[in-house]
């Protein structure tokens, strides 16, 4: 499908990126607007659904996404990406790209799923060994396994960062040091990278500070990549090193010196 060029805008000349994330995720906004220029304006919205059960949240979440859609009114998106690694998982790769262009086509911008960016960032870099990290419960953990292996991609291991309960809102008490240990060279061998998957757990100082001879990559990184990729913003990008984007680092470096200084 053909999409239009923006317009300029006052604000967010690079385009104007909408993102939808869970309900009670405080993370996703705070590292897309480390990951994304500022000539990029983030349009966000939030994931409802009432549901005490972790699962259920999750499918809703996917199952509903048109509603969210319909949020942004007339607003002229870049490209959307629907921040919940999780959904995915448990309805599997096929649904989720059918979910992707029927969206796409029936709102006419890209709509790009967290794990489908992280598909196309593992392509991108020409992986298919993979170390698997992250704070899900063994029922996601599962699906996630299941997930990738069915892409085509050996995992080698699966590392749990711990959290207090088996509810997913608990990952969203975690910190980027909670995956350090796990982040260790003697898990690595043999591996093309490493994902740290969840949207939900803040995971850039971890990726900036952890040196490996692998690259680290997680599911909002690679979601704020793509969603600058597929929208033609590819000037943005690292063009040799992906799916970094140009002054990430920096924009790193100014919000951890600011939160140092609060």
């Amino acid at each position: 499908m053909n999409f239009f060029p923006d317009p300029r805008y006052d604000y967010g000349n690079n385009g104007r990126l909408g993102v939808a994330t869970p309900q009670a995720n405080p993370t996703v906004e705070a590292e897309f607007s480390i990951l994304f220029p500022r000539t990029v304006s983030l349009q966000a919205s939030r994931l409802i659904c009432d549901a005490a059960d972790p699962k259920q949240r999750l499918m809703s979440y996917i199952q509903n996404l048109d509603n969210t859609l319909l949020g942004y009114g007339g607003m002229r998106l870049t490209s959307f990406g629907f921040a919940c690694t999780g959904s995915s998982y448990l309805v599997g790769a096929d649904t989720e790209q059918a979910i992707e262009e029927k969206l796409s086509d029936r709102f006419g911008y890209p709509v790009v799923m967290a794990a489908s960016a992280i598909r196309a960032a593992l392509q991108a870099l020409g992986a298919e060994r993979i170390v698997l990290v992250s704070p899900y419960p063994d029922w996601l953990s599962d699906a996630a396994h299941a997930y990738w292996t069915a892409s085509g991609f050996h995992v080698t291991n699966v590392r749990r960062v711990q959290t207090r309960t088996s509810n997913t809102e608990t990952i969203y008490e975690l910190s980027s040091a909670d995956a350090l240990p796990l982040l260790q060279d003697s898990m690595m061998k043999g591996v093309d990278a490493v994902l740290i998957s969840g949207t939900g757990m803040p995971t850039l100082s971890a990726i900036h500070d952890v040196k490996l001879n692998v690259p680290i990559i997680s599911s909002n990184l690679c979601l704020a990549w793509r969603l600058l990729q597929i929208a033609g913003k590819t000037e943005l990008l690292e063009a040799d090193d992906p799916p970094y984007i140009q002054g990430w680092d920096v924009r790193l470096s100014e919000a951890r010196s600011s939160a140092l200084a609060g």
